[in-house]
């Protein structure tokens, strides 16, 4: 497929108007075709941007543009440049990119991305119980599911949750305290939105329902919530200590007397680059960058987040490096929704939480469209799906084709589902050995379910969304217009030689040569080099082709190059633009000569062939247009035009 970046070259032409609507006129027809005024102001406004000072003048120099950009794509569909199959195949790659930008349901992806950005705004103080599960073995996930509503049921009967985090909980880290996990903010990482939200939505002191993971099931106790902390950009100096804290006190009276000279006066940055044992940061006086929640220690955390003012540095605190002075540099201020959006879009982009973007969609798409399924096909399905479904030796079963479902007149068959089946082993043979048909097949069948919905909406875009119907047309009039172009001007201008050379023969003197010189080298060989200064005389006023005549009488073995050089060429050994002129070589081999001075003269074919293929392919585009304006009619309403003006 052409590069979509292709469509630069013609943006002048493309088009995202509206079409033709009640109260939209009629600007200008060609060979009877409309183009209304809306299309033409928008196409006019998008690609003229600051300029577009809609005056008489400029208006009327965009329609010429764009009635010659019309009049080319009508003698590309003349061509029928739209039957060629590459040309079908390159639009409806175009069509697929531009589809997959709809088939996400943009109001729930902003409002994913409104959830986000409102969640960062605070941090919530979390503890939870952790049972795990095995993805691999259903019926461990069913034993892990039993255990977390038993236990749920356990806690809202009044159930201690100390008592029964130690009881139940898989997380060994933070069973023995009361499942405490700090504070979390949002974006939580992939697999973990369900735990999100949980913790957002449930009040504090109060704990959530069962919400399932990448680990396992949990429930979520919402211990406090505060306004997100944010970033911060810090330095510190940092003293170690000891694995084993042996020389603890030691490391803390010279912290001690460190913040003694920060007290006094000395600049921390000094001070960071002198002491500090952190070599990464101490180099550059103490700077670690900006910081948020959760990367640190949570006694370095708060000290640096209890500092009121830029500038504030901490009394010395200790971590498990050792003992630290903290400075805090600057808070970054707290973004806007449109400062983070593209942030947040990116995150949520690659996350789960995006699939209920999709999923949302798909029950949409099937519920516009009348989604039905036939439950007792889908089961007569299963019952004859055969014991080797998750082997490579399956095949579609031998059953009477029968509909399974319909999705607005799009129906499908069972044998169109078992194709579908056959064609996506690595779905059906992923699922843990042992799975029933019948799981296997739902599984498979939402899937197919969710590919035929998108396949329903994409194919119903154009009537849906007018906009996609407009972008469409400029791929397919842009992408017509490119090849119609390249086979009346581009290829005929470089393949043409005979119109070229008639060309350049009816405009020689367009491409002249201005004034050159031409320069002769003159060098002997190390045996002649003797007679150099007797040749030189020999070359005094007479051409060096006399000269070259009289040294092999002489037996003189010499060698003559030529080159002719320009006005801005750089000319060798100081020599100037004077005919007869000599300089010697630097290395006493020879030297050159100003043999002529040629006039201006025409260039030949080759010598300006880039220029006069440019030139050809603009004579082309002239002759091509006037032809078209003679082929295809066009009426322009002036009347309608006079009404743009601003």
């Amino acid at each position: 497929m052409r590069c979509i970046s292709f469509l630069t070259l013609i943006t002048l032409f493309l088009i995202n108007g509206v079409t033709g609507q009640s109260g939209d006129p009629v600007l200008f027809t060609i060979d009877g075709q409309s183009v209304n005024a809306s299309e033409f102001a928008y196409i006019y406004e998008k690609n003229n941007r600051e300029d577009a000072d809609y005056t008489e003048s400029s208006l009327r120099e965009y329609l010429d543009l764009y009635t010659k950009f019309k009049l080319k794509v009508r003698e590309a569909y003349a061509m029928q440049l739209d039957t060629i199959p590459q040309l079908q195949a390159e639009l409806a790659g175009y069509r697929k990119q531009l589809a997959d930008s709809y088939l996400t349901d943009k109001e729930i992806t902003e409002r994913l991305t409104e959830e986000a950005f409102e969640r960062m705004k605070h941090d919530v103080h979390v503890a939870h119980i952790l049972v795990k599960t095995n993805p691999n073995v259903p019926s461990d996930t069913l034993k892990a599911y039993e255990k977390i509503q038993a236990t749920y049921q356990k806690l809202a009967e009044g159930g201690d949750w100390k008592t029964i985090t130690r009881e139940v909980s898989e997380d060994s880290f933070t069973r023995n305290f009361e499942g405490d996990l700090g504070y979390i903010t949002a974006v939580m990482p992939n697999g973990f939105y369900a735990f999100e939200t949980a913790a957002y939505e449930t009040e504090a002191g109060k704990f959530s329902k069962p919400v399932r993971t990448s680990l396992g099931y949990h429930i979520v106790k919402v211990i406090d919530v505060r306004p997100a902390r944010g970033e911060m950009d810090i330095a510190h100096i940092l003293l170690r200590t000891k694995k084993d804290g042996s020389d603890n006190q030691e490391v803390k009276a010279r912290i001690d007397q460190i913040h003694d000279k920060l007290d006094a006066g000395e600049t921390f940055e000094v001070l960071a680059k002198e002491y500090s044992e952190d070599k990464a940061t101490g180099e550059r006086g103490g700077g670690i960058g900006s910081i948020t929640i959760n990367q640190y220690e949570a006694d370095f955390e708060n000290a640096v987040y209890a500092l009121e003012n830029d500038g504030d540095y901490t009394e010395p605190v200790r971590s498990t490096l050792g003992w630290h002075i903290i400075k805090r540099v600057r808070v970054r201020p707290v973004r806007t929704l449109e400062a983070s959006r593209k942030k947040i879009e990116s995150q949520i982009s690659k996350d789960e939480r995006i699939k209920a973007a999709r999923n949302s969609m798909v029950n949409r798409i099937k519920r516009e469209a009348g989604f039905s399924l036939d439950q007792n096909v889908f089961n007569d399905f299963v019952a004859n799906a055969g014991d080797d479904l998750q082997t490579y030796r399956w095949k579609v079963p031998t059953v009477e084709s029968q509909t399974l479902m319909t999705l607005g007149e799009d129906t499908y068959t069972n044998i169109d589902f078992g194709q579908y089946v056959l064609s996506n082993a690595r779905t059906r043979m992923a699922l843990p050995r042992g799975t029933s048909n019948e799981d296997i097949l739902s599984q498979v069948l939402d899937d197919f379910v969710n590919d035929k919905a998108l396949f329903y909406e994409e194919k119903n875009l154009s009537d849906k969304y007018p906009e996609f119907k407009s972008l469409m047309r400029e791929y397919e009039e842009g992408i017509l217009l490119f090849e119609a172009t390249k086979i009346n001007v581009w290829d005929k201008a470089s393949k043409d030689t005979a119109g070229l050379s008639a060309f350049h023969a009816a405009h020689r003197n367009d491409y002249m040569w201005e004034e050159r010189i031409e320069v002769a080298t003159v060098t002997l060989d190390s045996a002649s080099l003797s007679k150099l200064p007797t040749v030189k005389k020999w070359a005094v006023g007479k051409p060096v082709a006399a000269v070259a005549d009289k040294a092999a009488k002489k037996k003189i073995n010499l060698e003559i190059t030529r080159r002719i050089y320009q006005k801005d060429d750089e000319l060798p050994y100081g020599l100037t633009w004077a005919e007869g002129q000599m300089a010697d070589l630097p290395d006493g081999s020879g030297f050159v000569s100003v043999e002529k001075i040629i006039p201006p003269t025409p260039k030949k074919l080759e010598e300006a062939m880039g220029y006069i293929i440019a030139d050809y392919q603009d004579q082309l585009e002239k002759d091509w247009v006037a032809a078209l304006k003679a082929k295809y009619p066009v009426s322009i309403n002036d009347d309608v035009l006079m009404s743009l003006v601003k």
